[in-house]
This record gives C-alpha cells, sequence and structure tokens, in this order.
C-alpha cells in the first residue's frame, strides 16, 4: 500500500515538472515569436532607407503639387531658390536638408533626390515638425492664436520672447482695368514681442515703447540713441540684439 502510494506521488510530481517545462516552452516561443516580428520591421526600414535614400521619418508628409491657375510671382519665402536648414521632426534632427517655405499655404517643402536620381518635393507633416533651423534664421510652430501664421521665425527668448510672421498676400492683378489673373505679393513681416503673458505687435519705435513700462523706456531711449537705432530697414541681428538688451533692463 505504502509503495503504491509513494508510485502515485511521483508520478504526479512527473505530471507537474513536465507542465512547468511545457509553460517556459510556451513563454520562450512567444517572446521568440516577438522578437521575430521586429526584426522584419527593421530590417524593413533599412532596406527602404538604403535602397530609395529617404528616411520614413522625414518623408512622412503629402506630395506637393503647384497650383494649376496661372498665378504671376511665387508663394516662397525670399525666392523660388531653396535653402538649406536643419530640420526637427519629432524630436530627431536631419542635417542641411534643402527647403521651400510656402508662405500662402504655411507650409514647408522637403526638396529630395530618390535612389533612382528623380527629383520630388514633399510637403513636410506640420503636426510633427518641431523647428527649421540654420545660422542665419530659426522657424518654430507658433502657439499664440493672436499671430495667423502657422510658423513663425524665432528672433530672441529669455524673459521676453520676440518673433517675426511672415507672409504673403494674393492680389487680384489687372491691366488697364481689367482683371487678368492674380499674383503674389513680395514678402510681408509682422514682429512681435511676448511679454508679461501679453504678444504685442510692433512696426516702429512709438508701438514698441508702449509695450514697456516708464522707468524701462528710459533706458530703451539711451540705447537707440547710443546705438543710432532705427526701426527701418530692420534686419533679424539687430532686432535680437536690441531683445537681449531689453531682457537685462527688465524690472
Amino acid at each position: 500500500m505504502f509503495l503504491h502510494s509513494g508510485k502515485a506521488i511521483f508520478v504526479w510530481k512527473l505530471i507537474d515538472m513536465q507542465k512547468i517545462i511545457l509553460f517556459i516552452c510556451v513563454i520562450l516561443f512567444i517572446a521568440g515569436m516577438g522578437y521575430g516580428q521586429t526584426l522584419p520591421v527593421d530590417s524593413l526600414r533599412a532596406d527602404f532607407d538604403k535602397r530609395y535614400g529617404l528616411d520614413i521619418l522625414l518623408n512622412n508628409g503629402k506630395k506637393y503639387f503647384p497650383d494649376k491657375n496661372p498665378i504671376i510671382g511665387h508663394p516662397f519665402w525670399r525666392s523660388t531658390d531653396t535653402f538649406f536648414a536643419d530640420v526637427r521632426i519629432s524630436g530627431r534632427t536631419f542635417k542641411a536638408q534643402s527647403l521651400k517655405y510656402n508662405l500662402d499655404k504655411q507650409e514647408f517643402l522637403l526638396v529630395y533626390t530618390n535612389y533612382n536620381g528623380q527629383h520630388g518635393q514633399i510637403i513636410l507633416n506640420t503636426l510633427v515638425l518641431d523647428s527649421v533651423k540654420s545660422r542665419d534664421f530659426s522657424f518654430v510652430p507658433n502657439k499664440y492664436p493672436q499671430i495667423k501664421q502657422q510658423f513663425v521665425q524665432l528672433i530672441y527668448q529669455g524673459r521676453l520672447s520676440c518673433y517675426i510672421a511672415w507672409y504673403k498676400e494674393l492680389k487680384i492683378s489687372s491691366i488697364n482695368g481689367i482683371k487678368s489673373g492674380y499674383q503674389f505679393s513680395d514678402d510681408f513681416h509682422k514682429n512681435y514681442l511676448v511679454y508679461n503673458g501679453r504678444v504685442c505687435r510692433f512696426s516702429n519705435k512709438s508701438s514698441f515703447l508702449r509695450i514697456f513700462n516708464k522707468a524701462e523706456r528710459v533706458s530703451i531711449r539711451k540705447y537707440f540713441s547710443a546705438n543710432r537705432f532705427t526701426f527701418k530697414g530692420l534686419d533679424g541681428n539687430k532686432l535680437k540684439k536690441l531683445m537681449a538688451y531689453c531682457d537685462e533692463i527688465l524690472i
């Protein structure tokens, strides 16, 4: 009787051990399947980049098609020529990309060459575009509803921030008073200063000084006088220096 009982216990232990081994095998099989599934995804992306010379994250956008309607001029910032800048998308930076900035639609176009040597243009996905930067300028998404443009040129950021919003106007063109189509204007821009939670537009000395209190205005006027500062023909570098000075004298 004792021997029969001991044999039964041994059999049950053996069955339990087999269950444990089977369970471990199932877990290892599932983990192996998961690992096997990640490999094709990674290798597919690597193969895509190698074959076409493109990155899926960077080239995540719509193909660009120019307007079919005849319009005089062009919608691009500065000129129809491309410019080179670093593009940051979802926290990842792509160096020295060939770009255009469509002011009319507030979109950045990526000009690329694929594996076959063919040229193309893609509208970059604005929802994941963090910035477009070069040594001369920096564009970032606009987060202020008071500014209409989707992107703004960042001039300075500190206790106060300064931005330039670029745009073009589409106007009706006419010859001898007869409507002949449409034409794009030259590049226009508006200057904005964000200070104490307020978004303030300025275009001249008077509108700029009104942003600050009386004591700060005295110091800023002295800066204007000492540096022969004028708002006529104001460029980004001069504006950046002015913002840095104003940040120092804030009370």
